[in-house]
Formats: structure tokens, C-alpha cells, sequence
């Protein structure tokens, strides 16, 4: 006999365990919160599950474990102010919220929460200060003076050599503190007719990068040359790490106890109380002297490894060319920085500085007008810059009145000279009037 029940039968489905315990309010609804957060996060990186983890045990413990469907603004705002008082930067304070209001957005579509408590909590721009902010000359000459680079000492917690060579880089390069801990001995490389630079990639299986744009290749300063950067690489043979006594942190970062580690030199040691001074610093004080020597913003991007922000900038080579890179280096200078005794080699700086104006380069060679010298009367000539290297050349004659260049850089900038003399006597003549000069095309 036919049942005539006309009920219909629900099929309830088995609610993950995770959900059950976040919603029974259980002792480990904030682990549950997380794995439901996790399973929907597919491909995120080890080290950024281990953040988000962190970041909400941490909240958990400082409201003592509510239940999660009754947290409300007021604890989030608590919770903002107490990491401010902690004396957490207001960036820092806002990723960590940010982080709060994405998980709690999984409790939202999981019907743990009626809505984000954590919407529109934020440290407000009006309270921000700079987080991070460049170097003074007078610092960096006594960060120089210090101990590390003026006595000769190596402290373990600094790895060693790293301790000595990573704050020159940072500064002569503008990269990351990760970036640099993480080079192997053959990402310093050599280009021909060009110099040496560094390659900043994630190709080895330790290597990680902020983003795409961090790839990317840094022409080594003549002042690491003077400093002997190349022969400290050499003594590092084989193909490991070039700073192999840096120790990874429980991310595996190879700068992170490092960063630590600078930031109390500079308080202990060097004297550089602001708190906003660290490592990162560096970075800022390379953008700034990029400015202030006049380097294109999109060249001083591309050596820093900032993603470009217009999308013309974006199309053509996956690499920046090298030329105008070594050509930007070329011109770096940061006024007043006193490092000589930090030296191996005799020193041969360009007599001009900033203030020579770049008309072409070409393999590895800077082309520029500058003002004559005392004595040297207004005879058209051109300065030509290789590694530190400079001389003038008579544009008429094409001869070297003043300094030197080795015997096949000399031929090549002759070479260019033939090539450009017209173009290049009437573009001294209207910009010793009006101060602008237009550039030319480099030797092919």
C-alpha cells in the first residue's frame, strides 16, 4: 500500500566540521574560521597562511576568545588602538586589519557573522606618519664610521660579511633587504662593453620576490668596485649563496633576522635613534638621490623594481635595457657621503657629478655636456664616462684634452664623434644659451 504522506523528504547535507565548531562555539572557532578561510584561499603562499594564522590568534587573544558571532566594531577599534600603543606603524596596523576583515568575510558567507565588523577600521591617513623615511648624509657617514665598517668587526647575528656588505648595496642599488640576502654568488654578472650587475630574480628554489616587476638587473656602482665588492665575490667560488652565514627565519627569509639585527646597530651602535630609520631605508634614500641627480622616473623605477604605473610602460621587453641603466648609475651621486676609507683601490670619480647632462650611452659608455673647467676657454667638447672613468674630447678635433678612457672605449666615443660632429656643436652652442640639451642616438 502506497504511503499518502506527500511530505517531501529533505536532503541535508553534513556540514563540514570546521563550520560546526565555528558555529557551536567551540573552544577552536577561531582554528575553524581559519581552515574555512584556507580552503577557499587555494594557491596563497606557505609563509602568507602562517601571517594570516598569527594575525588572528592575536585577536583572538586579546578579546579572550568571544564568540565569533558576537564581535562588533567596538573590539576591532580595540584591538586597533592597542597595536598603535604596541608601537606598530600605522602600516602595519592596517595590513593587520585588512587581514582580520578578510577572514572575517568568510565568516560572513558562512553565515557566522551578520556582517564585517572589521568594515571601515582603519588607521585614519590624518594619524599616519611616514612609516619609513630616507637616510641623512651625516647618518649614513656615521653608520660608515661604525664599528662594523671602521673596525673590522663581523658579528655573527649580522652574518658575518653580510653585515658589512649588505648596507652598500641597499644604498648603491635601492633593492630589498631579501633581494640582496638572497643573491648567489652568480647573480653578479657581467655584461660586455657594459660592467657588472646584479640579477634580481626568484629562478633559485630559496628565492622569493614582492612581485614581477622585482625581477630585474642593477648595474654595480663604482663606488662597490672601489670598495672591492667584485673581490669579495670572487673569494665566494662556487655557485652558492654569496652571504652564506645569514640564517632564514621560520618563513624562510633570509633578510628577516638580519633586518632585526640592523635595526638595533643603529640604535646601539651608530646612535640612530628614530625609529623610523631601518634598513628599508636605504631604498628611500636611493629614490631620492635618483630625483635629486635628475634620473627619469621610469629608468629609477626599473632599478628599484616599482611596477610601472601607466600600461605604454608596460608593453616591449620583459628586461629594461641595460644601457640606460648602467647610464643612470653612472650618475648617481649622493653629496656629501664620506666613505674613502672604505677603499681597496684608488678612487677615479668624474670631476663633474651631478651636473653633466647625459646625451647618449652606449655600451657601458656615458656621453654628456658639462661646463667647462677653469682654464679650459669655450671650445665645444663632450665628457665621456666609463666605470669611473672619464675624459673630455675636443668635438672639432675629436681628441682627449683632458683625463682618459682605456684605448677601445677611446675609439668607440671617437667613432660617435664622427658620426654626430654637426649634430653636436650646434647642440652645445643653443644649450650653453637656453640649458637644454637634446639627446642622440648612441653607436650602433
Amino acid at each position: 500500500m502506497k504511503s499518502t504522506d506527500t511530505r517531501q523528504h529533505l536532503v541535508i547535507k553534513k556540514r563540514p566540521a570546521a563550520l560546526a565548531s565555528a558555529v557551536d562555539g567551540k573552544p577552536d572557532a577561531y582554528a575553524s574560521l581559519f581552515e574555512l578561510w584556507k580552503r577557499s584561499s587555494v594557491g596563497r603562499r606557505a609563509a602568507t597562511m602562517v601571517q594570516y594564522r598569527r594575525v588572528l590568534d592575536a585577536f583572538a587573544a586579546f578579546n579572550g576568545r568571544m564568540p565569533i558571532g558576537e564581535i562588533r566594531r567596538k573590539d576591532l577599534l580595540a584591538f586597533r588602538d592597542h597595536l598603535l600603543d604596541s608601537d606598530q606603524s600605522p602600516v602595519t596596523v592596517n595590513h593587520k586589519i585588512g587581514i582580520i576583515k578578510t577572514l572575517f568575510r568568510t565568516a560572513v558567507d558562512y553565515e557566522l557573522m551578520a556582517s564585517n565588523p572589521a568594515v571601515e577600521v582603519r588607521v585614519l591617513e590624518t594619524q599616519q606618519r611616514k612609516a619609513r623615511v630616507a637616510f641623512t648624509v651625516e647618518e649614513l657617514n656615521s653608520l660608515f664610521r661604525a664599528e662594523i665598517h671602521a673596525e673590522g668587526k663581523r658579528p655573527r647575528g649580522g652574518g658575518r660579511e653580510a653585515a658589512f656588505w649588505l648596507p652598500l648595496l641597499a644604498l648603491l642599488t635601492g633593492a630589498r633587504v631579501e633581494e640582496l640576502a638572497q643573491l648567489l654568488v652568480g647573480d653578479v654578472r657581467h655584461a660586455e662593453g657594459l660592467g657588472h650587475y646584479l640579477c634580481i630574480s626568484d629562478d633559485a628554489e630559496h628565492a622569493q620576490l614582492k612581485n614581477g616587476a622585482s625581477r630585474r638587473r642593477i648595474p654595480v656602482h663604482a663606488i662597490l668596485l672601489d670598495c672591492g665588492f667584485l673581490d669579495y665575490v670572487a673569494g665566494r667560488k662556487g655557485a652558492g649563496l654569496l652571504f652564506p652565514d645569514l640564517r632564514p627565519n621560520s618563513r624562510g627569509k633570509l633578510g628577516g633576522y638580519f633586518s632585526t639585527f640592523f635595526s638595533g646597530y643603529l640604535r646601539r651602535k651608530v646612535g640612530i635613534g628614530d625609529r623610523r630609520k631601518v634598513f628599508h631605508s636605504f631604498r628611500h634614500t636611493f629614490k631620492d638621490t635618483c630625483r635629486a641627480v635628475g634620473i627619469e622616473e621610469e629608468v629609477h623605477d626599473a632599478l628599484t623594481g616599482h611596477a610601472a604605473p601607466r600600461a605604454s610602460r608596460r608593453y616591449g621587453n620583459e628586461q629594461y635595457p641595460l644601457e640606460p641603466l648602467f647610464e643612470a648609475i653612472a650618475r648617481f651621486e649622493i653629496a656629501g657621503l664620506d666613505i674613502a676609507h672604505l677603499y681597496t683601490r684608488a678612487p677615479v670619480r668624474p670631476r663633474y657629478g651631478a651636473a653633466f647632462r647625459p646625451i647618449s650611452a652606449y655600451y657601458g659608455i656615458v656621453i654628456a655636456f658639462a661646463m667647462p673647467r677653469p682654464g679650459q676657454g669655450t671650445t665645444p667638447f663632450v665628457l665621456a664616462m666609463w666605470q669611473g672613468l672619464e675624459a673630455g674630447f675636443d668635438i672639432e678635433s675629436n681628441q682627449i684634452i683632458f683625463g682618459e678612457l682605456p684605448r677601445n672605449k677611446q675609439m668607440l666615443v671617437n667613432a660617435w664623434i664622427e658620426i654626430h660632429r654637426e649634430e653636436l656643436i650646434a647642440n652645445w652652442h643653443v644649450g650653453r644659451l637656453s640649458g637644454e640639451y637634446f639627446r642622440l642616438d648612441p653607436l650602433r
